[in-house]
């Protein structure tokens, strides 16, 4: 039996109500995606376009006002992801690290950032010298509170091991204004500090995140970006809060470097695609981010040699 042939202009009419039909659908799912994306944002913060605020009087404060702006920056992102929407969500039951994985790691990458930046200002900057003892406060939170697995969930808590770290740097914080406390932050200190940021424990440790990004699956490669965006975070509050709290930085002609600097952390900062792909909103463009960043800072670093 010889079935009729259908018309050409038939088959297009069909080719084309058949692709019209597919585009709709995908278009509608992109739609529902990204307002799904924009409502979440609205509930909890996906983007952090400013560093933490720093007194407008900064150069002009005493050195334990000083310590006390600085040891808030270093802290400020870890108080924002304990007391945010979902709080603490790498080991949350519901909003855990599989349901919410971006923000999940980036607090891991928060951390990560904290953990280090904390341990030098202990150990280094809030020290007369080498063989001056550290502040207990200090001391206890580094390392019962700090060194604690951000994913662990039973006693005691990640959270509140970490809420107890940063009520013990309060303490610490007290003990500057009661004149007990010890703040003693030289230009070989803000050297070493900087130094650390361009480490391998930071922006080495995030460069090796993204090692062939290209052969890293996408579900993998986002959760690196987010990491790398909460240890940027913190970066980030530091560098701005040391660069206003300390004149002699910017006469060393680093104007332009913490400019550039700033920016490329913005942009890690504020990176929230609507997917990430190892070719689309790739780690490489990422990379190239942290790779400037690096090279400023570095050249902030060498100015205070000269």
């Amino acid at each position: 039996m010889k079935f009729p042939e259908i018309p050409l202009l038939l088959k297009l009419r069909i080719v084309w109500n058949t692709l019209f039909v597919q585009c709709t659908i995908f278009i509608a799912l992109l739609l529902v995606f990204w307002g799904a994306q924009r409502l979440y944002a609205a509930m909890d913060r996906t983007t952090f376009p400013s560093p933490c605020t720093i007194a407008s009087e900064a150069p002009a404060l005493s050195d334990n006002e000083k310590g006390k702006q600085l040891i808030d920056a270093i802290t400020s992102q870890m108080r924002y992801e304990l007391h945010s929407t979902f709080g603490w969500s790498i080991n949350d039951i519901l909003f855990n690290r599989f349901v919410l994985d971006n923000r999940a790691y980036r607090q891991y990458g928060v951390y990560h950032a904290t953990k280090f930046l904390v341990d030098i200002y202990s150990t280094q900057i809030a020290k007369l010298g080498t063989s001056d003892r550290e502040s207990e406060f200090l001391y206890q939170a580094r390392l019962n509170c700090f060194t604690l697995n951000p994913r662990k969930f039973w006693f005691p808590s990640a959270e509140s091991s970490y809420t107890k770290g940063l009520n013990l740097i309060e303490q610490y914080k007290n003990s500057l204004d009661q004149g007990k406390g010890v703040y003693n932050c030289r230009t070989d200190d803000i050297y070493a500090s900087l130094q650390l940021l361009i480490g391998e424990n930071m922006l080495g440790y995030a460069q090796g995140l993204l090692e062939n990004a290209q052969d890293i699956p996408f579900y993998t490669l986002d959760n690196r970006i987010y990491e790398i965006q909460g240890m940027v975070l913190v970066m980030r509050d530091f560098l701005y809060a040391l660069y206003q709290l300390y004149p002699e930085i910017k006469a060393k002609n680093n104007e332009e470097n913490m400019s550039v600097a700033m920016d490329y952390m913005n942009r890690i900062c504020t990176y929230d695609p609507l997917y990430i792909t190892s070719t689309v909103n790739s780690g490489e463009l990422i990379l190239s981010y942290l790779l400037f960043t690096k090279a400023r800072i570095s050249d902030i670093m060498t100015s205070l040699r000269i």
